[in-house]
């Protein structure tokens, strides 16, 4: 498949992927820092990988981080991303989803925010039905989430 090939299916409140994007930095995360935490990061690194090769895209640079929280910006991994990315050295951020880049939504708003000041995507490979050839790949859609439910108490699990 062709990098300028549509990206697939879109969710609700997402952006079509635009064609441009041809080279992205692929991005990793995991909190756990045991070997349940290496597992993770594999399943996303093989999630991106598939994606990657169904788009046609090139790696830069594949930037794994062990251990880290995504409750800020300030870790080795979105360092080094950054700094390729406002090198132009790529199109593209790719995570699995939104969480391995940071767990906040005004922190997805400001990566969001950067991209577009410095002209490149920010994006996620969405889960596709077993029947379809590769995963989508969308724009990440800094909208805050639905409100929880009442009687939840807003709380987190």
């Amino acid at each position: 498949m062709s990098p300028t090939a549509d990206a697939g299916p879109l969710l609700a409140g997402q952006q079509e992927v635009p064609p441009i994007v041809r080279v992205v930095v692929c991005y990793a995360r995991t909190a756990n820092p045991s070997a349940v935490g290496r597992r993770h990061l594999q399943r996303q690194r093989a999630r991106l990988h598939a994606a990657c090769t169904a788009r046609g895209w090139r790696v830069l640079a594949w930037i794994e981080d062990l251990h880290q929280s995504s409750a800020t910006l300030d870790r080795p991994g979105p360092h080094r991303a950054l700094a390729l990315l406002a090198g132009h050295q790529a199109d593209a951020l790719l995570a699995t989803d939104a969480t391995p880049l940071a767990v906040d939504a005004a922190l997805t708003s400001q990566l969001v925010a950067l991209a577009a000041r410095q002209g490149w995507q920010l994006l996620t490979v969405t889960p596709t039905p077993r029947s379809t050839a590769a995963p989508a790949a969308t724009v990440v859609d800094p909208s805050p989430s639905p409100s929880p439910s009442p009687g939840r108490g807003g709380a987190r699990r």
